[in-house]
């Protein structure tokens, strides 16, 4: 790409974020960046069952939710240096649950620790990974890892594979300079996966991975507050690939180009992330909610678009990082996952569009009130139901009692040191995929 391609499309991008800076100048200076949300006051944490103050607070959690025993990978993040877990039990998890440097929460230890959300949250559900979220920030956290028991981690440490001080990012993290009227970007292109989607990415948008990819290098302005980091072997795709693209009797085994760059998603630009290997910073905790009305194959992908689009409003935005863990996944049936991600395939298209044009209310005092009106049109627009309103003011009551403070609103950004030059990344071709 000439130098002069690049300022086109630096100029391209200026403006996106203009537009969408434009609107935040005025949503704040009507609004207060630094007023607090309305409607939470007086909260208190509830008194700590006695086990649980014999918990050691931590400021690096790991949350899991299992319900087998200890498993090989749970085995090696117990043992990883400065970091604490804590392993969400359900019904069906055995009661003998036990791992070293692990907190165990049964379900009776659930019920103990009374959070507002917990009479929300059906059982046998991966919902209830909620709880291990609110834990974790009672107890310390700012940083919060959370992974599936069948990820291996196959990089030295969770410190490596991801950006776990703000203060000294990658200096070779990219941008995405976005085409114009863009709106998602498959992110399994950048490190070398052209023809590999992620699960809920929409489907009339896999044709435009093979449009030509633009960077820039990430200047200053916006925080990767949230990180997904990818899967090598069978990572997170949709039941439609995998009917399509599967051979009998053998597994689906991708290699992600491991010295792509971590990359970034600015304002307006979307992409699916999910909950099996993902870390969000202190000021972005409040995003990761489960819901519960919609599907399990649903569920995390719903979660990590409507966080995506609060993270702007908070001066955040969405990495993707590299293969950091391996997934092997049992054999099971694909067309029942079809089944549960049909929403997936009818509606991510349409919450994109939506989540892009969507424009906080005026009347808002702070983060969680804007926060609050997000869910309630998600729920006006059928993307959720009215239960996932309920759980995210449950949410947002129980965050506070614990001590999270409400992170400012976004009142503006140099967009002009965002994009800090041209980048000459090319994306590979032809990497492991069968």
């Amino acid at each position: 790409m000439s130098t002069r391609d690049f300022r086109f499309l630096a100029i391209v991008a200026f403006l996106v974020l203009s537009i969408f800076l434009v609107g935040k100048v005025f949503y704040t200076r009507n609004g207060g960046s630094s007023r607090k949300s309305t409607g939470y006051d007086n909260l208190t944490p509830n008194p700590m069952p006695a086990w649980e103050k014999a918990v050691k607070n931590s400021s690096k959690w790991i949350v899991v939710t299992t319900i087998q025993l200890p498993t090989k990978p749970m085995i090696t993040l117990s043992k990883l240096t400065g970091w604490s877990v804590v392993v969400v039990g359900d019904t069906k998890t055995p009661p003998s649950w036990s791992l070293e440097n692990c907190v165990f929460l049964s379900v009776e230890r659930q019920k103990e620790l009374n959070y507002r959300i917990h009479r929300l949250l059906p059982y046998r559900a991966y919902s209830r990974k909620n709880i291990g979220y609110i834990f974790a920030i009672r107890h310390g956290a700012k940083i919060i890892y959370e992974t599936d028991d069948d990820n291996d981690l196959i990089a030295k440490s969770i410190d490596e594979a991801f950006q776990v001080n703000l203060k000294e990012l990658d200096a070779n993290m990219l941008i995405y300079l976005p085409r114009r009227n863009q709106t998602s970007v498959n992110p399994y292109v950048h490190f070398g996966q052209g023809s590999v989607w992620p699960r809920g990415y929409p489907l009339s948008d896999i044709g435009l991975s093979s449009m030509p990819v633009h960077y820039s290098k990430f200047g200053k302005g916006l925080m990767p507050l949230i990180q997904q980091g990818l899967a090598n072997g069978d990572p997170d795709v949709d039941a439609i690939f995998r009917l399509t693209r599967k051979e009998a009797g053998k597994k689906i085994k991708i290699t992600f180009d491991g010295a792509a760059p971590p990359v970034a998603l600015p304002p307006f630009l979307m992409t699916p992330f999910n909950s099996q290997n993902t870390l969000f910073h202190y000021q972005a905790l409040w995003g990761m909610l489960i819901p519960i009305t919609t599907t399990f194959r649903v569920c995390d992908i719903w979660r990590g678009y409507w966080a995506q689009r609060l993270n702007w409003e908070v001066g955040g935005t969405l990495t993707f990082s590299t293969a950091s863990v391996y997934q092997d996944r049992n054999e099971h049936d694909f067309t029942l996952d079809y089944a549960d991600e049909l929403d997936l395939y009818k509606d991510a298209g349409r919450l994109v569009k939506f989540l892009v044009r969507w424009k906080p209310p005026r009347g808002a005092r702070g983060f969680f009130d804007v926060a609050r009106a997000l869910s309630t049109d998600m729920a006006a627009n059928g993307f959720w139901k009215s239960g996932d309103v309920d759980l995210v003011n449950a949410w947002i009551a129980d965050l506070l009692s614990v001590g999270y403070k409400e992170p400012a609103l976004f009142s503006h950004v140099d967009v002009s040191s965002v994009f800090a030059g041209k980048a000459t990344f090319q994306p590979k071709s032809g990497i492991t995929c069968k």
